[in-house]
């Protein structure tokens, strides 16, 4: 019998999502016959994978000390076979700014942005700040450069906004992007690589949430968003959408699944890239399960596909 570690990011903000993660996907490989063993990942991670000799590894960690690679380094160190994207692609996809970079690079549209660091805060006055953002268009999205789940995000309505959102920021990393905030449908393109990589029916996200923004309130507290599959969009704009979150998976160098966020101007219907995640959310609330099901492929058979593909890849 094939024993999966299931590994629960247990050290990052997310923690609580993570562990909602790690109890569905385990759930759904026992019912698959799999042999599971729950590990968190902490200090005693390299003695208890050494102990339990796992076959294969699921990470279920959102954010760092999990799906930043670090993770993934440890388990291509001991050799042991895991599902999801190595090392760089999941410490490039983490990280915002590299992300951006490398979607300019490739052309791929993504709202305009600048970043800020400690240091700058440090050196610079708010009133230089505010000279850097003359040519954004308010709202603007701040944000910590390598945080999920939109945890220390704001939306900044003036320019009176802008020191408390920054501080709220830095609270969780050393870097913060500042974005220009694109209104208009928001959806999710859920990427599966198999035989080939394909893009899960698109998904069109309406938050319930007070200020209308999908965070983390709304993610994962049940009805506090409505999820539309396939999302309300024209069959150009559709096909345009998917065929872009394929392109930031590819982009990043991710591998097995992903999920792309992206955001459809109202106005225009231009589509912008947000950010990719390696290791989505996985629990009863989440979006990549909803996707895979309207698909036709069930989340139990999902994992067992992407454990033989794993396998049999050595």
């Amino acid at each position: 019998m094939v024993k999966v570690g299931v590994l629960i990011g247990i050290k990052s903000s997310e923690s609580e999502i993570a562990k909602k993660t790690a109890f569905n996907v385990s759930s759904a490989l026992r019912l698959k016959g799999y042999e599971v063993v729950e590990i968190p990942i902490d200090e005693n991670l390299v003695e208890n994978l050494k102990r339990e000799k796992i076959n294969i590894a699921f990470i279920s960690a959102h954010g760092i000390f999990g799906e930043d690679g670090t993770v993934q380094g440890l388990l291509e160190l001991l050799g042991i076979p895991y599902i999801g994207s190595r090392v760089l692609a999941s410490a490039l996809a983490l990280n915002k700014i590299m992300a951006k970079k490398i979607f300019t690079y490739e052309g791929i549209p993504t709202p305009r942005w600048i970043t800020l660091n400690k240091k700058d805060m440090e050196e610079k006055d708010i009133n230089e700040i505010l000279k850097i953002l003359e040519s954004f268009k308010f709202p603007l999205a701040v944000k910590p450069s390598s945080q999920g789940s939109t945890i220390g995000f704001s939306q900044v309505q003036s320019k009176n906004n802008i020191l408390s959102s920054l501080e709220n920021a830095f609270k969780y990393d050393y870097e913060v992007i500042i974005e220009e905030f694109i209104k208009g449908k928001e959806i999710t393109a859920s990427i599966f690589e198999y035989e080939e990589i394909i893009c899960f029916p698109l998904i069109e996200i309406i938050s319930k949430s007070k200020s209308g923004i999908y965070d983390y309130h709304a993610k994962y507290t049940p009805g506090m968003s409505d999820h539309i599959i396939p999302a309300r969009l024209s069959p150009e704009t559709y096909k345009r959408a998917q065929e872009l979150g394929i392109r930031a998976h590819k982009a990043l160098g991710c591998r097995h699944f992903s999920r792309v966020d992206m955001i459809v101007e109202d106005e225009t219907e231009k589509i912008y890239v947000l950010e990719v995640n390696t290791i989505p959310g996985m629990t009863s609330t989440s979006l990549y399960p909803e996707a895979c099901k309207a698909y036709g492929i069930d989340f139990p058979e999902l994992l067992h596909l992407l454990i033989e593909k794993v396998l049999r890849e050595g």
